[in-house]
């Protein structure tokens, strides 16, 4: 028994190796992988939970980049990769908002680009699903966060559950759109009732949910009442968990975000935590900045390709997300045991202006001790 104990450990062990190196390749190669196009700022909702602050006016459409603009990017980074090996994803804002993402998106897809949106869906009716279908939308990832109280209290519209449960009645009724899925942020407000939840997407014959923990952003601030407790963490972790263990019906995973320890990792989605934010995932922002994943803070911004070309920011660019992501992340972080596998939780959770402030999650869940194997 001893024997087994000790052969799963050097298992792990030499898998755990493996992955730290790997993540180290990336950072050194960083291969482009996931491609963001925050379309706009604007959108047709003022949600409680906004880690973008996103508004519902046209106070930022100014500053919007035209089609050509991203046009021109996409065309130059498929002459130095593969496209195939590159996914757009087109996000807002509420990208629906404009009328033109369809245009870039057959751009993408004509030179070989898989492309999808983040979409509220409450735009989504059935002559724009059309429309996106013809520009060769790959996948679409459409927000719903919870049932019908919380999801219309947090989206202050009432109605919308509504809404958008009807618009993914569309797409599961669509053989075209096997590719997709729901994102749900948990927060207060919804983690005691996320299992009548999933058996709602599943009567709708959703494929799979995402689920996001809320973090502290934009409206969805410290005082916002909505962050969970270290225990509420704990239930989502477990749901989860159990979920992915039991159902059948429906695929139940974590986003990536966030590293949650041993005794969870791999419980809760596919892999390891992994950010590949600046590494293998960049954005082209509203106004043409260049950064890492969309969420993380809009100050540590490489570039603009407003002055330079996005291939120039990403080759020469994203020192602080590659080799000095140690340096980056609060103090505590940086000197933690946890170090290779978590690397801060991600660099969304890093912020300049409070650069010592700890967002962990395995404080949280109260695992910052040894693993329970």
């Amino acid at each position: 028994m001893t024997g087994t104990r000790t052969d799963r450990q050097e298992a792990v062990a030499d898998r755990l190796e493996r992955f730290v190196t790997a993540k180290a390749r990336l950072a050194a190669e960083h291969p482009l992988r996931y491609l963001f196009w925050e379309a706009t700022l604007r959108c047709n909702l003022a949600c409680r939970h906004c880690g973008s602050d996103c508004l519902r006016d046209n106070s930022s459409r100014d500053r919007e980049l035209p089609p050509e603009a991203i046009k021109r990017e996409l065309a130059a980074i498929a002459q130095a990769c593969d496209p195939r090996h590159v996914t757009l994803a087109i996000i807002g804002g509420e990208p629906l908002i404009r009328r033109d993402i369809e245009e870039v998106g057959a751009f993408a897809a004509g030179l070989g680009y898989g492309w999808g949106i983040t979409t509220n869906a409450m735009l989504l009716d059935g002559a724009r699903l059309a429309s996106l279908k013809t520009a060769g939308l790959s996948t679409i990832s459409v927000s719903l966060d919870g049932l019908e109280p919380d999801h219309d209290a947090l989206r202050r519209r009432d109605g919308a559950f509504r809404q958008v449960s009807a618009a993914l009645e569309r797409l599961v009724a669509d053989p075209f759109y096997t590719a997709f899925d729901v994102i749900c942020c948990v927060s207060r407000l919804n983690v005691d009732r996320l299992e009548p939840f999933v058996d709602h997407l599943a009567g709708l014959g959703v494929p799979q949910v995402r689920f996001t923990p809320v973090f502290s952003r934009g409206r969805a601030g410290r005082e916002s009442g909505l962050m969970l407790s270290g225990g509420q963490y704990r239930d989502l972790l477990a749901f989860i968990a159990r979920a992915r263990q039991e159902r059948n019906d429906i695929t139940v995973t974590l986003s990536e975000e966030g590293y949650w320890g041993p005794d969870w990792e791999c419980r809760v989605r596919d892999g390891l935590h992994y950010c590949g934010s600046g590494t293998v995932i960049a954005t082209i922002l509203h106004d043409g900045g260049v950064t890492g994943c969309p969420s993380v803070s809009r100050r540590f911004t490489e570039g603009s390709i407003r002055q330079s070309a996005f291939l120039d920011v990403w080759r020469d660019g994203f020192g602080r997300f590659r080799q000095e992501r140690r340096a980056a992340a609060p103090q505590a972080c940086g000197a933690c045991d946890h170090w290779d596998l978590c690397e801060g939780g991600g660099f969304h959770l890093f912020d300049p202006e409070d650069p010592q402030t700890v967002h962990c999650g395995l404080r949280k869940i109260g695992d910052m001790g040894e693993c329970d194997d």
